[in-house]
């Protein structure tokens, strides 16, 4: 682990006295056997915060024995590392006091006592170079003396300058006919990806556009087109013509005729731009191809989303109230392929990102025993393969996350699919014989324990205006081992993470207000967890209850408990205490591979905002801001300028979430909970994308263990800090009711 507790050596005991005011507080650890026992010299409450050999931090209340505070960790080999600290009550000044965090290793010998010096009254105790904040402190993902990618538009004093990484397409964008624009054909991910650069040197007072074609693979001949045109064929442009090769990854166009004007180009122009791609033959897997359409507004630079208007669908500016994820926003959908809504690639891709997301796509969809594709006619990854469990969830992303959409509960009584069951005991700690997550399958040999959705509790209820309506429960049937706390996750959708992940603490922190200071209700509150690779506090961001605070970190969770793949972040597998047959360490997917897959996740485009001059949606969206929706989904968020990412900076988003934790009431609580949460907090999870649903998934199901079948339900679950906007839900006439449903659906 990075940093954390950086400069102590090996520890079996450390004892350290801390001079606070006038109380002494000795604390440390002592081995015993095959355990560890954790003490603070104090009968005043105590509660420890520790990490075991880099998995999840895990915070307990202590409990007193022989006259001071004790936690006892079993089931210890030698070598294994703690990473611990302590937070107490000091009866000498009424306070909390935090104690610096110290590494426990079995076995090891200890070292000169560690001074954690004396902290004001309250407040977090001073920390070396490497010595992580306690929690509490957040520290920002990203600031200024972040290492950024290249911008993806430049300006200078001749040109403006848009560079824009893409993939090879099957059929134009506009042949709804085909349905073959938005899926990825076979070997997707080899020698078919180049950059599209824009040289507009109109918006500088030159009279050309100038457009190069970069590939990572020889290119015969390929073509280049400009201003749709569309009168004879959907696929027609006024502008036809080859490149010029300048060599074999290299190939120019320019322009200088607005066609469609009948005129020369000038700034404001709408200039819809085409690749025909040719692979150089012999390649393996077809040879010629098309390319994403692409927008571009002469003299402002940069790509933009784009929608289309009369019968020959021509391309203008989508309004920007449609750009629900900025400039990663999808282009209106012409191709008629409802599941592939969610597959895209950022629209405003940086040319250094477009081969490792194909490449991460390729992993998101490798299954992890055999190496195999999820897709045909793609060869086997056998760089990945024999990578499963032993005991897993899935044997692959993608067998999750189908289409990257959300899941659907299974049919009764069979195995959770689409699902992760996580577990833990009454103090929040793992589960003794399960870990952290119930793994339902096993490469070989019996499972740990097997869960199933054994019924749907039904209760019926009434509109104010006497319309009926029904809500249903899941039910839970467990084998071999049951948990005395669990949680049932569904799947959740996968776009805008890396959008998500760019939004500043800060903005975070302007919505939050833990103590309902402005007494409407709502008192959402930020996620704290530690960061698994520099132990440092961090936002939790992702997952129903926030806590994962980076996407890498997220997908990294999912490799180790879903499918039993370690990786540089999370080493060890997903192991009870008492778990036999469960343990040892080592890094399966290598980190130039998790940064792919990672890449992948985060960079996947946001669709567009539909309906967007439709009188009912609009008045919908009146009605959720009304009825107090917007309080906890906030409609927008800007990004940061520090993220890495050239596509994620700088951007104006509308994900419909506050990334808060909020009270949901006893009618949503589970007996598990994660961090600071509660079993009744949940993080507000994002709305764009939600009435893409039902064409993705196949199927509707909504709140974080998938008992809503609609909207209408996900609403009337709310309670706690949502209970207000569903009784203002409630209370609405049926035209009301189905407005705002269609803002949601425009979604």
């Amino acid at each position: 682990m990075r940093n954390r507790a950086a400069g102590l050596a090996v520890v079996v005991m450390v004892t350290t006295l801390l001079a606070f005011d006038s109380f002494a507080a000795t604390y440390g650890a002592t081995q015993s056997g095959s355990s560890a026992i954790f003490y603070v010299d104090t009968t005043s409450w105590a509660d420890i915060h520790y990490v075991k050999n880099n998995q999840g931090q895990l915070n307990y209340r202590m409990g007193i024995t022989n006259g001071r505070n004790e936690h006892t960790v079993t089931g210890l080999v030698a070598g294994d590392v703690i990473d611990y600290s302590f937070t107490y009550w000091d009866v000498s000044c009424n306070c909390a006091r935090d104690t610096t965090w110290a590494r426990y290793t079995h076995g090891g010998t200890p070292p000169p006592p560690v001074d954690a010096g004396t902290p004001d009254a309250g407040q977090p105790p001073p920390t070396d170079a490497g010595t992580p904040p306690p929690l509490g402190t957040i520290v920002p993902l990203y600031n200024s003396g972040t290492s950024l990618e290249p911008a993806t538009v430049q300006n200078t004093a001749t040109a403006i300058i848009t560079r824009v990484g893409d993939r090879v397409r099957d059929r134009h964008a506009r042949e709804d006919e085909y349905q073959a624009y938005d899926h990825y054909l076979s070997r997707y991910f080899e020698k078919r990806t180049h950059t599209v650069e824009i040289v507009d040197e109109v918006a500088k007072g030159g009279n050309r556009i100038v457009v190069n074609l970069y590939t990572i693979y020889p290119y015969d001949s390929p073509d280049f087109r400009a201003f749709f045109r569309g009168l004879n064929t959907v696929a027609e442009y006024f502008h036809n013509a080859d490149f010029t090769t300048v060599n074999d990854y290299h190939y120019t166009a320019s322009v200088n005729f607005n066609a469609k004007e009948g005129r020369a180009i000038r700034v404001g122009d709408r200039m819809e731009i085409e690749v025909g791609v040719f692979l150089r033959q012999p390649v393996e897997g077809r040879f010629n191809y098309y390319s994403t359409a692409m927008l571009y507004m002469v003299g402002s630079g940069g790509i933009v989303p784009f929608e289309v208007s009369g019968a020959t669908e021509d391309s203008f500016p989508m309004p920007e109230a449609g750009w629900l994820g900025g400039r990663t926003t999808q282009n209106q959908p012409l191709s008629n392929e409802p599941r592939n809504r969610f597959l895209q690639m950022a629209l405003n891709m940086a040319p250094v990102n477009a081969q490792p997301f194909v490449d991460g796509r390729r992993i998101h969809h490798t299954n992890f025993a055999d190496g195999s594709h999820s897709e045909p006619n793609n060869p086997i990854f056998t760089e990945q393969a024999n990578k499963l469990g032993p005991n897993f969830v899935a044997n692959s992303c993608v067998s999750c996350h189908v289409q990257n959409g959300r899941g659907l509960p299974p049919a009764v009584n069979t195995s959770l699919s689409n699902y992760v069951m996580k577990v833990g005991n009454s103090t929040g700690g793992p589960d003794a014989f399960l870990g952290t997550r119930l793994q339902p399958r096993r490469t070989s040999g019996t499972p740990e324990a097997d869960v199933r959705i054994t019924g749907w509790t039904l209760t019926n209820g009434n509109f104010a205006d006497g319309t009926a309506y029904q809500l249903r429960r899941p039910t839970y049937g467990f084998t071999n081992v049951t948990p005395t706390n669990y949680s049932a996750r569904v799947t959740p959708q996968l776009i805008g993470m890396g959008l998500l992940e760019a939004v500043s603490e800060s903005a975070v922190a302007a919505l939050a207000d833990p103590n309902d200071s402005n007494g409407d209700g709502v008192s959402g509150r930020m996620q704290t967890i530690r960061d698994p690779e520099t132990g440092e506090t961090r936002l939790g961001r992702f997952g129903w209850k926030a806590g994962a605070a980076k996407v890498r970190h997220q997908v990294a969770d999912a490799l180790r408990n879903d499918i039993g793949v370690t990786t540089p972040v999370f080493q060890t597998l997903d192991c009870g205490p008492s778990q036999q047959g469960c343990s040892g360490s080592s890094t399966e997917l290598n980190d130039t591979d998790l940064g792919k897959l990672t890449r992948y996740i985060a960079l996947l485009g946001v669709p567009a905002r539909r309906d967007l001059r439709d009188a009912t949606a609009l008045r919908g969206e009146t009605l959720f801001s009304n009825a107090g929706c917007a309080k906890c989904h906030a409609a927008s968020l800007t990004t940061t300028s520090f993220h890495p990412n050239a596509e994620l900076r700088g951007q104006t988003i509308r994900p419909y979430t506050d990334l808060l934790l909020h009270d949901m009431g006893s009618g949503l609580a589970d007996n598990l909970g994660e961090g600071i949460a509660t079993g009744a907090e949940w993080r507000t999870p994002p709305l764009w994308g939600i009435g893409l649903t039902a064409g993705v998934s196949g199927g509707e199901a909504y709140l974080h263990d998938g008992r809503a079948r609609n909207l209408t339900e996900a609403i009337l679950w709310h309670g706690g800090e949502g209970q207000a906007a569903k009784n203002a839900f409630n209370s609405m006439n049926a035209s009301d009711r189905a407005a705002l449903l269609r803002f949601l659906q425009s979604l």
